[in-house]
């Protein structure tokens, strides 16, 4: 579920003036126009902005907060509304714990004054969550309102988004990153997830443990389809088998139809769901399983993640 702090986030972040493709670098300041060009009253709010930007990146969620004015309100693009700046800070708290390396930074298109004390900004803006990777664009719509010589946020709209790398539709998925094991009766398997060097694909590399011996091992590569508009998957097995899936997140669980062909040519497919359990266990279950024409029947496993290795 998106965070306030995330959709303010991906509101105000800002792209360089002429880059849409997907980048890796530090987020930036919004430029200062030269006060010469503009008024007081757009020099201010302008102002605002770079602030905005500079306490957002220091997760100073009491002080942003307090650049919204006190009925301000907030509007998802999905409908969904945050009013007043008590419940803003706390979505910001929220997000900062959620998101700790998340960064931002802004460019301003147009402000409008509506009357001396009521302005329209309009931009759009670059979701950096790690610190570093663009992610997304969106458009974004601000009403600012000057009480007692102060330019204040009154509202914010996101009005539209667009992806620009494969890691911002990829990140829900990020919770997998790290090593994994599910202790079965007869079998171990371990799996460790990362990402590959461009943040384009997780990466899943797995083995099968029997007796204290490998009894197959494999690669996941998950990727984002953005023909298809989802996540797909591809995995290869020791033993010449292959598959492919497709991932749809559906509230807190990721429901994978996944199909297949093993090394003898038998194809086979299931519908697994992965319900993550706080930040340490997963339950996977499977589905509606069929090996060649032979029915089998559903499995439930619990992955936990291992801890780190003793130094």
């Amino acid at each position: 579920m998106r965070t306030l702090a995330w959709f303010l986030a991906a509101a105000w972040l800002a792209a360089t003036a002429s880059t849409v493709s997907a980048q890796t670098r530090p987020p930036v300041p919004v430029p200062r126009p030269a006060s010469a060009t503009i008024s007081p009253d757009e020099q201010q709010i302008r102002e605002g902005v770079v602030k905005f930007v500079e306490l957002y990146n220091a997760k100073k969620a009491k002080e942003l907060a307090a650049l919204f004015a006190p009925e301000a309100r907030v509007v998802y693009r999905d409908g969904t509304e945050v009013n007043g700046r008590d419940e803003i800070a706390k979505s910001f708290e929220a997000g900062f714990a959620a998101s700790p390396k998340a960064a931002i930074s802004v460019v301003v298109d147009s402000i409008r004054f509506l009357t001396a004390d009521v302005a329209v900004e309009e931009g759009d803006s670059i979701n950096f969550p790690d610190g570093e990777t663009q992610t997304s664009r969106s458009r974004y719509t601000v009403l600012h309102v000057k009480r007692d010589g102060v330019w204040q946020m009154q509202a914010i709209r996101t009005v539209e988004e667009e992806s620009l790398s494969a890691y911002g539709d990829l990140q829900p998925l990020e919770w997998l990153i790290g090593d994994w094991i599910d202790e079965g009766r007869s079998e171990n398997v371990e799996s460790t997830f990362r990402w590959d060097v461009n943040k384009s694909f997780l990466i899943e590399e797995f083995k099968v443990v029997r007796e204290g011996a490998v009894v197959l091992q494999g690669t996941q590569r998950i990727g984002w389809d953005p023909q298809a508009k989802q996540v797909r998957s591809w995995v290869f097995d020791s033993a010449g088998g292959f598959g492919e899936a497709s991932w749809v997140m559906v509230g807190d669980a990721w429901v994978v139809k996944a199909k297949g062909v093993m090394a003898d040519g038998t194809s086979n497919s299931a519908t697994r769901v992965l319900i993550p359990e706080g930040a340490s266990r997963v339950v996977w279950s499977s589905k509606d399983r069929l090996l060649g024409s032979e029915a089998l029947p559903d499995i439930t496993v619990t992955m936990v993640r291992k801890a780190p290795a003793a130094k």
